[in-house]
């Protein structure tokens, strides 16, 4: 900030602040100095406001935090490290509120915590111009919405009004499936369905990166991931060279996940259906590419929010899922018209398709006494076959099965990384709701993520026990001849 205080910012946080959102997120690791850009972003934004009738560009920011000693010992003191005392205004202790004067520039920054009632409704009373939060995902949704409304409020439009007006926030990384994951993720915060939102969201660089197997790393997880020092995370000229090595020795993989890798935190909502999946082994480094010599399996969960998924067994054993689809307020038939067809159009065009599902879909429909089976095969598909049984302990345990299976070329179970509700619901958001007293439910809690993985269970059922393994097999059969025909062709070539 030129002429105040010398900042460069890093290159995430550089491209946060050229942003003009009125609802704007950082998130990232410990040490990415996501802070002091949020700060010396409110004096940034004083100077460019516009000035009143007497050439004072006035304004007024709240500095919000979850309580007071933390607002003390972090945010204030990262305030102050930027701006001290008396550099380019001065600090009133009662009130909590410091005042910028320099130049034409006139503006109160108000440092606010959410200790109890009163500090909320004294909160929600003032007139802003915008509103910074500082490491939001300790922020309930209460005060975020009451922000949202007492932000463009100062300067008041006789006076010319706001220049820019928003809400700014950092954090590191929320759980999933918590308020804070639902807005940076363009998710409904209730239902956990995709939504239109003008929310920015920016992720900055883990300080540590996964590494293979067989490279130099300097952290090495519980859980067997391989870390080293990320050379592209922002903020490292400005921290020890060692400084996320020592962060994460004798810590637990969650803590790492979240303070080093920069990722969202597994949610503790309840107890995951599929606990031993793991992000970091079962989900594919890159894009899973399909092999048109293969089956391509379209497995179905129904009701008002019918899913789907694509999947493939390859002539190792392992179960790739290539694709999702996930809907809200979608019958299967327009789920089939609108999602699946133009899918399989764009990007599986000529391939083997059998369908398979609920076995539930062979019912029919008491509106118009059509099954969903009756549906797809309207719709052209001519395999369809649901599943023998829908208990969940085979759904649940033909995944499990893949999941625990290795073969010569690693886990028998990979999702491709575009399948993001199916990723998410793996990692824990299809639960088991536990209540207060720990103990579990008996059944799965119904949302967003519970079809997806449930369309999968079916899926991986009929790799597991298919009707017709002789064809899964004369399938794989071919498919290696394939590879080995267009591998000779390629040596003859040369």
């Amino acid at each position: 900030m030129s002429g105040l205080v010398d900042y460069i910012a890093p290159p995430t946080i550089s491209r946060f602040l050229r942003s003009n959102a009125k609802f704007r997120i950082i998130m990232g690791p410990f040490g990415s100095g996501k802070s002091s850009g949020c700060v010396v972003d409110i004096v940034r934004r004083a100077k460019e406001q516009r000035p009143g009738k007497d050439g004072i560009r006035r304004s007024r920011w709240a500095v919000v935090r979850n309580t007071v000693p933390m607002l003390r010992d972090t945010t204030m003191k990262t305030w102050f490290d930027w701006f001290p005392d008396g550099s380019c205004g001065w600090w009133k202790e009662t009130g909590k509120t410091f005042y910028l004067e320099f130049g034409d520039v006139k503006a109160e920054v108000m440092f606010r915590a959410l200790d109890d009632a009163a500090d909320v409704k004294n909160l929600l009373s003032l007139e802003l111009t915008g509103a910074y939060i500082n490491e939001a995902r300790e922020i309930p949704k209460e005060i975020v919405e009451g922000l949202r409304g007492r932000i463009n409020r100062f300067p008041a439009m006789k006076d010319g009004g706001c220049t820019f007006a928003g809400i700014w926030a950092d954090t590191n990384p929320p759980e999933e499936g918590s308020y804070w994951h639902a807005l940076m993720e363009g998710l409904d915060p209730e239902t956990g369905a995709p939504r239109q939102t003008e929310i920015e969201t920016f992720k900055q660089p883990g300080g540590m990166i996964r590494v293979g197997q067989y490279d130099n790393c300097t952290v090495k997880m519980r859980d067997g991931t391989r870390l080293v020092r990320n050379p592209r995370a922002d903020n490292v000229e400005n921290i020890p060279a060692d400084y996320y090595t020592e962060l994460c020795k004798d810590a637990s993989d969650a803590y790492i996940k979240v303070y080093a890798l920069g990722e969202y935190g597994t949610s503790k909502a309840g107890k995951p259906v599929h606990p031993t999946f793991n992000e970091g082994v079962h989900v594919a480094k890159d894009i899973l590419l399909p092999n048109r010599n293969l089956l391509l399996l379209v497995s179905a969960d129904f009701g008002l929010t019918p899913a789907m998924t694509l999947k493939q067994q390859d002539m190792h054993g392992r179960v790739l899922t290539l694709d999702e689809i996930v809907t809200e307020g979608m019958g299967i038939k327009r789920a089939i018209a609108e999602r699946l067809k133009p899918l399989l159009r764009n990007k599986y065009e000529g391939f083997n398709v059998r369908v398979t599902g609920d076995p539930a879909g062979n019912t029919a429909s008491q509106n118009d006494e059509r099954s969903c089976v009756d549906m797809f095969r309207d719709a052209g598909f001519k395999k369809v076959k649901f599943a023998y049984t829908n208990n969940p302990v085979y759904r649940m345990g033909a995944t499990d099965h893949f999941l625990a299976k290795i073969t010569e070329m690693g886990p028998a179970f990979l999702v491709s990384p575009q399948c993001v509700y199916y990723r998410r619901g793996l990692k824990g958001g299809y639960h088991y709701k536990v209540a207060k007293n720990g103990i579990a439910s008996e059944s799965p809690e119904k949302n967003i993520y519970s079809h997806i993985c449930e369309a999968g269970q079916y899926g991986d059922m009929y790799f597991e026990k298919g009707e017709d393994s002789v064809n899964h097999d004369a399938e794989r059969k071919r498919a290696l001849e394939a590879v080995n025909r267009h591998a000779g062709a390629y040596s003859r070539r040369r």
